[in-house]
């Protein structure tokens, strides 16, 4: 399997795109702000030859699932996949596109919801869900065994040297370190924490030098 990072929108959002060895893609985050930034998308699916069956939510604040209708319009046989409790904030995205300075846009339909520690197979892709609320409402981290070690996609829950912010509607503070500790920080130290923002960082890292969660 291949992970390959697409930064997105001016909020700089780690887009992932997973390429199991058949080719089978899935897609986390689609946080494409227009077509232009689309095509960096569809010209990496070209690139690897793939066939992109689903994408998943970590969470549906605007600047993480903007580009759901342009991904599902561009491949419309891709399941959009998202934890129950996230549809809510999804449904008001243009309420929060527009505060954060982004044009209305159509939402995408055929919503499929996922749930905590369910595990996903697409291919030789293997994806375990956790539910870890905090950031927002119905916020998931991915995890993954590969064959260069074990990553967790962590969206907006932890950050490098960091969390995410929980002054926003459906956040908490204490929610969002249970999360943490009880989730991510029971996964083996030298896993992979590929965040929603900015620079990977490890298990092992953030529980030595986090100082969010001390």
């Amino acid at each position: 399997m291949e992970i390959l990072r697409n930064i997105c929108n001016n909020y700089e959002v780690n887009s992932y795109l997973l390429v199991a060895d058949d080719g089978t893609g899935v897609l986390i985050d689609p946080a494409f702000e227009n077509e232009k930034e689309l095509s960096v998308l569809q010209r990496i699916v070209d690139e690897n030859d793939a066939s992109l069956v689903a994408m998943i939510a970590t969470h549906t604040h605007a600047d993480h699932v903007m580009g759901a209708k342009l991904v599902m319009d561009a491949y419309p046989d891709a399941a959009f996949l998202m934890h129950k409790e996230a549809e809510p904030l999804y449904k008001m995205l243009n309420d929060y596109s527009m505060i954060m300075g982004f044009k209305k846009r159509e939402l995408a339909t055929h919503i499929g919801y996922v749930t905590d520690n369910e595990i996903l197979r697409f291919s030789d892709i293997e994806l375990q869900v956790f539910h870890t609320p905090g950031h927002a409402p119905g916020s998931i981290c991915i995890y993954c065994k590969t064959g260069d070690g074990d990553v967790v996609f962590s969206g907006d829950v932890l950050f490098n040297s960091s969390i995410g912010r929980t002054d926003l509607p459906g956040g908490s503070y204490e929610v969002l370190k249970t999360s943490i500790l009880e989730k991510l920080f029971t996964l083996p130290p030298d896993t992979l924490v590929l965040t929603g923002h900015g620079d990977s960082t490890t298990i092992e890292f953030e529980k030595e030098n986090n100082p969010y969660l001390k």
